[in-house]
């Protein structure tokens, strides 16, 4: 059987190696170039296939179109992934008639995603294991082959828990592939109500935070520690890497988290118990004890730990961002994660406070009530003092379209290129949101932001008037970067779903997005409407994933960013608006507060020029590429579309009752 492998490590080289010692002819193997700063602790599975004079590839983007037309080539019967680090687009999977097989590193459906290992032990799991699966567009939710699981020792690290499930997978796989050459791979479909995923870890997550439990915090510096790239904390402003740690044996009296409370050995209060620092290094010190370390940092009983402190100085204070539409959907949420990370102030203005009143009492947050049509000074003010700019402000719902397409061309067009000259006029940074939407009736399968072409419905249909402003603003900013040197970068998100996604109040009045029309017409007890018969296909994002992939944006590594579009979306949660609606229900069905609803109204499905007037037009579908959002930030989103609309349809119906019967809402 013609094999490609797609491969990377020490786990590529366990599955190479089980393909060859079971007769497999490997035509090619694509893998990674070393990352620059990566310790390279494990062996080489380039090496390995160049010695058994197995073709080496390392494409940037293994699903652009060349490179799935040299897979083709190859004429592979199966292709198999042995930790490839990108995801697999659809393109490939269709090429092997005897399918496409990924090895994952938990006992799915637990732990999909990036980084299982880690997460395992940051969480304290005492069990896990090697999947073989079958392979998908959704990643890590194929049909399961087989799976060994591996017991956690208590004092396993990252690297003994990698070398424990490389020892697992080689027998798994040299009894299973016979049977995927003979075609009785078994398909054992994954249980979704158990599945469960994680994100990529970067190194400023093995920040630890001393409020969480001993227990917490040991498990995040064995899941990280060498040859990762470690937990850390700071002692004033100098790093302090921790490599072993314990939790104490010994009593302590309590002490606020992160403080001193004994030398030899070194031991520091946590939000529970108190945790030995065995072994650790100051930053580009030397590896040594912790007494040592003590010794070499001057502590003293009662020094407090923590992060690194902030100076005030000009040039090294933290990242001021401004976002104008700071209580909408994404300016509260990214509002959240910036403060989260503590190196960034949120200076925001909105027209009402009621979705970030939770950031009041934060020293970072900043709040004004304004309107951006009225409070110019304000406005340019701030964006002489800032870091960065989100123009986040925008009428963005159909109906206003049709309604008030004069009103939109003010606000989405007018008012935002004035806030654009002020950052082109102070040399600011502008991160704009620009929107799926400027796609509109684009024939192309998928969207690619550098590439598609953008088409427009009539000009009689004044739904597409949103799309217009925004496009045009778009082709404005890249020509301000070209002739101005303005720094910009475009993001387009598709379909953001979750918490504080808008309000059941402005679904009332129809000016809200699809879902939150439908779970107000749950909790009403009205019909579902589905317009047009809801046969419309979008592309569902997680806020929590789309809003991080924003937060990357803004970091910026390398400036990696400034001059890019980057869609926002996860191509994998593809459903139409009636698929969408009987998640809903379903999910609603089960939900605890379900009671609390009148019974369902049924289904209707009116047409569009009734339901939002006759300046209205749709897309049939809006799936993006995010080839851009990979390439540039490393970002891929995990989250599946059911959670996504659990999580959103959980967060109205708490909101809903409450308004109504507080105490009927359990904590």
């Amino acid at each position: 059987m013609r094999a490609v492998v797609l491969g990377y490590g020490g786990m590529g080289c366990t599955g190479l190696r089980a393909l060859l010692a079971r007769g497999y002819e490997v035509v090619a193997l694509f893998t990674h170039p070393d990352q620059p700063g990566e310790a390279t602790w494990f062996e080489s599975v380039a090496e390995l296939a160049a010695r058994n004079e197995i073709p080496v590839f390392a494409p940037d983007d293994i699903n652009e179109p060349l490179w799935v037309e040299r897979i083709r080539k190859l004429g592979p019967d199966a292709l198999f992934s042995f930790y490839y680090r990108r995801l697999v687009g659809a393109a490939i999977l269709q090429i092997p008639p005897a399918g496409c097989f990924n090895l994952h590193g938990s006992l799915l459906p637990r732990y999909r995603g990036r980084a299982p290992l880690n997460w395992v032990l940051l969480r304290g799991e005492t069990e896990t294991g090697v999947t073989l699966h079958h392979m998908t567009a959704k990643a890590d939710a194929g049909d399961i082959v087989c799976q060994q699981a591996v017991p956690i020792a208590p004092d396993d690290t990252g690297r003994t828990l990698y070398d424990k499930l490389a020892a697992a997978a080689g027998p798994m796989l040299e009894r299973y592939l016979p049977l995927i050459q003979s075609g009785k791979a078994p398909r054992v479909a994954q249980d979704e109500s158990k599945a469960s995923s994680f994100g990529r870890r970067t190194p400023a997550d093995g920040e630890i935070d001393w409020t969480r439990s001993a227990e917490e915090i040991r498990n995040l510096v064995r899941a990280v520690t060498r040859p990762f790239p470690g937990a850390f904390t700071h002692v004033a402003r100098t790093k302090l890497m921790v490599w072993e740690a314990a939790v104490s044996s010994r009593s302590h009296a309590a002490q606020a988290p992160g403080t001193v409370v004994s030398l030899d050995p070194l031991e520091v209060a946590c939000g529970s118990g108190a945790l030995e620092i065995r072994y650790g290094q100051i930053e580009d010190g030397i590896y040594c004890s912790g007494a040592q370390l003590a010794d070499s940092l001057r502590l003293a009983l009662r020094t407090r730990m923590g992060s690194k402190p902030e100076r005030r100085r000009t040039g090294d204070r933290k990242q001021r961002v401004l976002i104008l539409g700071v209580n909408g959907f994404i300016g509260n949420a990214l509002s959240e994660r910036l403060l989260e990370s503590g190196r960034y102030e949120v200076h925001g203005m909105d027209l009402h406070d009621v979705a970030i009143r939770r950031f009041a009492s934060n020293p970072g947050f900043f709040f004004h009530e304004g309107d951006i049509s009225i409070h110019s000074e304000w406005i340019e003010y701030h964006v002489k003092k800032c870091d960065v700019v989100l123009p986040l402000v925008a009428i963005a719902t159909p109906i206003e379209y049709v309604r008030n397409p004069i009103r939109v061309f003010e606000l989405d067009f007018e008012e935002n290129l004035r806030i654009i000259r002020y950052c082109v006029k102070y040399g600011k940074r502008v991160v704009f949101p620009s929107t799926s939407e400027v796609y509109g009736m684009c024939d192309e399968d998928e969207f690619d932001e550098d590439h598609s072409r953008l088409i427009l419905g009539p000009i009689n249909k004044q739904r597409w008037i949103y799309s217009c402003c925004k496009q045009l603003l778009d082709r404005v900013i890249w020509a301000y970067g070209q002739q101005a040197g303005l720094r910009f970068t475009l993001f387009r998100p598709f379909n953001w779903i979750g918490p504080r996604l808008d309000s059941l109040e402005s679904a009332r009045i129809g000016s809200s997005r699809a879902i939150t029309q439908l779970i107000l017409n749950l909790v009403e007890g009205t019909p579902i409407q589905l317009v047009d018969g809801g046969n419309q296909r979008r592309c569902f994002t997680d806020v929590a994933e789309g809003v991080e992939c924003l937060f990357r944006i803004i970091e910026n590594p390398k400036s990696v960013c400034d001059g890019q579009i980057i869609n926002i979306g996860n191509p994998d949660n593809e459903a139409s608006i009636r698929e969408l609606a009987g998640i809903l229900l379903e999910e609603f069905e089960r939900h605890p507060l379900r009671s609390c609803c009148p019974p369902g109204g049924g289904i209707i499905e009116p047409e569009s020029s009734v339901y939002y007037g006759q300046g209205y037009e749709d897309v049939q579908h809006r799936r993006p590429s995010i080839r851009n959002a990979r390439r540039l930030v490393g970002w891929q989103p995990v989250t599946g579309l059911r959670q996504s609309v659990a999580s959103t349809l959980d967060f109205f119906l708490r909101e809903h009752v409450a308004a109504s019967d507080p105490e009927r809402v359990p904590g």
